[in-house]
């Protein structure tokens, strides 16, 4: 997976990323302007974080868990599946 979060500031963020590290996966991280994430997702975006996987949209927090637990790496209490196999 291809994971970049865009932060308006990293104690806005604090809640994704630390659940992106509690997964194990790698991210890249990008400080950006609101204005400016339009041109990368290709539409207006009200609020950040943001996250963009594989070149597709995901959205904030609450759709990053969504994404997580549809594909099968976090549970509903938001913890990783491989910490739960050890």
């Amino acid at each position: 997976m291809d994971i970049v979060v865009y932060i308006k500031d990293i104690d806005s963020s604090n809640k994704m990323l630390t659940l992106l590290r509690d997964c194990g996966v790698e991210f890249e991280v990008h400080a950006i302007e609101e204005a400016y994430i339009a041109n990368v997702v290709g539409e207006k975006v009200k609020k950040l974080p943001h996250v963009v996987i594989d070149g597709e949209r995901v959205g904030g927090y609450y759709d990053l868990v969504e994404y997580l637990m549809n594909k099968d790496i976090i549970n509903y209490a938001c913890e990783p599946k491989w910490k739960m196999n050890n």
